[in-house]
């Protein structure tokens, strides 16, 4: 009779890893770069981080995240929140522009990153922590989001995986009276920072409805003075998807 060998994965058969032998597996160190101001916090830190950082970041982090939700509920709206928000954000998570003179780029993000994660350790437990949280840290990310230039905004998305499909040169020049007239500027085909990306229609109903872009052929051209919406609601969506995960994802190691 023939044994069959149970070591060998069926080829006919879907193989699944087990994600909680993934979850735990010990974390390679990795240098993590920040190019961009912006972060989606897709990747966990590994780099390990004195104790006192670890405390004094997710302090420092925990204070800018409460004053929002404090302007929240007292109904300011973004232009209040953004003034109100500006010399806290200096104080205790400052993030400089790379067209910024500043030498603590790096330190700045790293800060950024480490502290985003660690309060996501601290808020994941329940299903309202995970709301709450989701909730300022998008507040926080539409601030910065709206206080960058459009130069280092486009490069933000553009680094982005997000299925949106380039608006070509040739088409910019095809329909440039029509993106014009959408997007409100004088120069044909928007301007040269200006950035175009297309959707099918359907994703954007109340750009649309507000005749906000360009409609062709079953595609929504949107401008980047309206990306900003999808950007924080892409923020916001990944976010929830992560921490529905588990905060176990999240390895660091204070030392």
């Amino acid at each position: 009779m023939q044994r069959q060998n149970f070591s060998r994965i069926d080829p006919k058969r879907k193989h699944t890893t087990d994600h909680r032998k993934k979850q735990f597996a010990e974390p390679a160190y990795k240098e993590t770069q920040y190019p961009h101001r912006l972060n989606f916090y897709a990747a966990p830190p590994t780099a390990d981080i004195t104790l006192e950082q670890f405390e004094q970041w997710a302090i420092d982090r925990l204070r800018v995240l409460a004053e929002l939700e404090a302007c929240s509920f007292r109904n300011k709206t973004l232009a209040e929140t953004a003034a109100h928000m500006k010399p806290l954000l200096d104080k205790y998570l400052r993030l400089d522009s790379n067209s910024s003179s500043s030498t603590k780029l790096h330190d700045e993000r790293q800060k950024d990153h480490y502290s985003h994660f660690i309060l996501r350790l601290a808020f994941a437990s329940t299903e309202d922590l995970r709301r709450r949280f989701t909730r300022v840290e998008t507040m926080l990310f539409r601030l910065r989001l709206n206080d960058e230039t459009a130069r280092e905004r486009n490069a933000f998305i553009q680094s982005l995986s997000l299925d949106w499909e380039p608006v070509t040169a040739n088409e910019r020049t095809k329909y440039a009276t029509e993106l014009s007239a959408t997007s409100g500027n004088q120069k044909p085909g928007g301007g040269e920072e200006e950035s175009w990306f297309k959707v099918d229609w359907e994703r954007v109903p109340d750009l649309v409805e507000g005749r906000r872009v360009f409609l062709k052929a079953g595609k929504a051209y949107v401008p980047s003075k309206e990306q900003a919406s999808m950007v924080v609601a892409e923020f916001a969506q990944r976010l929830e998807r992560a921490l529905e995960v588990g905060p176990s994802q999240t390895q660091m190691h204070p030392r």
